[in-house]
């Protein structure tokens, strides 16, 4: 690791170019060296003498060609990341964009999309035309200037160049990592030869990676400061920790709550369920705390393409502070995000399968969702809950090893590993569904385990299966619990004649 790094001015635009066509020249010119002598070797001796080592001509032969075809240039084709807004769709959004651009004095960029990431970017396709990336979830925790911070430090890296130095340092970080790729055997067994003509590459990537790292995090320092150009230091350094904090709780979020809802062929509001996740007072103290140790621990390593977050809010120590932000939430910003979201959900999965799902609020997920899939969860794998009460939970979750070869014996095609995850499952769903079916009622609050309340009590079903599972809580405290709950005689059987529906 390295310790804390001070920006510089860093090297011109014209010099990074330099810098970047130099190490890509470079590197074919090693290519191309290494790949001619071993041909030499496979071919010379057999033109010049009339006979070779056949052994060594072969290996010549292979490696050199293996070198050619990696170092061939892939062309690469522009794919719309996400769903293209525009004036007409967006207007208060792309106004945002234009007008940041012209108080930075360029052009805006030719288009703009929409995407599920919690992000923003640019890039260009082909020679000219500039493309802006902007998160719908990134919006629903930053203000309205905030977001032009992030803009405008998206569009300094116009100004610098980047986007366009960018695609040269990216092919040629390709082409060496393909080049390794293609040298390099699976199973591991490399003759010395081979490992030989491997070397001088490996050594090629690392002085590359090292040297282009460190001209990427110029870019983001320099990039920054047009930032807090429009936003003010002490507003863009909150858009950071704040993007620092929450951008790692989306895929939690997508994973955990999205993907079952997909799963179901159902749409939830994918942005403002996103605000309500991080909104939570877990997610918030777990944003927090992660900032911190960031802060406190992470350093800018030597091949990072950023620089670290405290790094970052180092550098512009120096700049003003900034008016206090009194604009509105980003968010505020979209119109008719549902529609929004589903071009999205149309550029992810296809127009015909983003129509067929149908929209859902958050608060019917759990009737919808929840509770149709343990309904099919259960009527399929009904054997695993044969005899199982809510009193007899625990006996159920200590037979699970049986139960899960069980589920094995019966269905093949299913993993013994498989089958240990399922079971678990299978029993918390027989519990989940029990209840319901007794009158309590399931709350599904994002961010939250799904909850049962009845009678001013509250038993969390998969919190109950895993804390027995691990032996935190002890089977006969789940009995008596279950007794003062009236729940010791509550079947958590399945009829063998719901398979017909699952």
């Amino acid at each position: 690791m390295e310790g804390t790094e001070t920006p510089t001015a860093g090297p011109s635009l014209a010099g990074r170019f330099a810098a970047a066509i130099a190490l890509t020249i470079g590197f074919y010119l090693l290519a191309l060296a290494l790949a001619a002598g071993l041909l030499a070797v496979a071919i010379l001796p057999w033109v010049l003498s009339g006979h070779g080592n056949l052994w060594v001509s072969l290996t010549g032969l292979v490696l050199g060609v293996t070198i050619l075809v990696a170092i061939v240039p892939r062309r690469r084709r522009f794919e719309a990341p996400g769903a293209l807004v525009t004036a007409e769709d967006q207007p208060r959004l792309i106004e945002l964009i234009a007008g940041e651009s012209r108080a930075l004095d360029m052009e805006p960029p030719d288009e703009v999309y929409a995407t599920f990431e919690v992000n923003a970017a640019v890039t260009e396709a082909g020679r000219s035309r500039r493309v802006m990336i902007v998160g719908l979830p990134l919006l629903q925790f930053i203000s309205e200037r905030g977001l032009r911070g992030i803009v405008a430090h998206e569009l300094g890296h116009y100004a610098g160049g980047d986007t366009r130095l960018g695609p040269w340092i990216y092919r040629t970080r390709e082409t060496i990592g393909r080049t390794l790729d293609h040298l390099t055997d699976e199973d591991g067994d490399e003759g010395w030869t081979q490992l030989a003509v491997r070397k001088p590459f490996e050594w090629y990537a690392t002085a590359f990676l090292h040297i282009t790292a460190k001209i990427s995090r110029q870019q983001e320092y320099a990039a920054d400061r047009f930032a807090v150009r429009r936003a003010g230091r002490d507003v863009y350094a909150e858009s950071l920790r704040r993007l620092h904090a929450f951008g790692p709780a989306f895929d939690p979020y997508w994973g955990q709550e999205v993907v079952p809802a997909l799963t179901a062929e159902r749409r939830p509001p994918v942005a403002a369920g996103f605000a309500t996740f991080i909104g939570t007072e877990a997610v918030q103290r777990a944003g927090a705390e992660w900032v911190e140790e960031e802060l406190r621990e992470r350093k800018t390593e030597r091949y990072d393409s950023h620089p670290a977050l405290a790094d970052r809010l180092r550098a512009l120590e120096d700049l003003p502070p900034g008016e206090a932000d009194d604009s509105p939430p980003a968010a505020d910003l979209l119109r008719d995000l549902p529609a929004l979201e589903q071009r999205v959900f149309g550029v992810l999965y296809g127009d015909e399968a983003a129509a067929s799902l149908a929209p859902i609020a958050w608060e019917d997920v759990g009737e919808s969702v929840y509770l149709e899939r343990a309904r099919e969860l259960t009527s399929r794998f009904h054997y695993v809950l044969d005899g199982v009460s809510a009193i007899g939970l625990g006996e159920a979750v200590g037979r699970s090893p049986q139960l899960a070869g069980d589920v094995q014996r019966r269905e093949p095609d299913i993993g013994y590993d498989d089958a240990v995850a399922l079971v678990p499952a299978v029993l918390r769903d027989g519990l989940l569904l029990a209840l319901e079916g007794a009158g309590w009622e399931l709350t599904a609050n994002l961010a939250e385990p799904l909850l049962c309340r009845h009678a001013g009590h509250e038993v969390v079903p998969s919190l109950v299966v895993a804390e027995l599972y691990d032996k935190t809580l002890d089977a006969g405290a789940w009995a008596a619990r279950t007794r003062e709950l009236g729940l010791a005689d509550l079947s958590l059987e399945r009829p063998a004649a719901a398979t017909a529906g699952g």
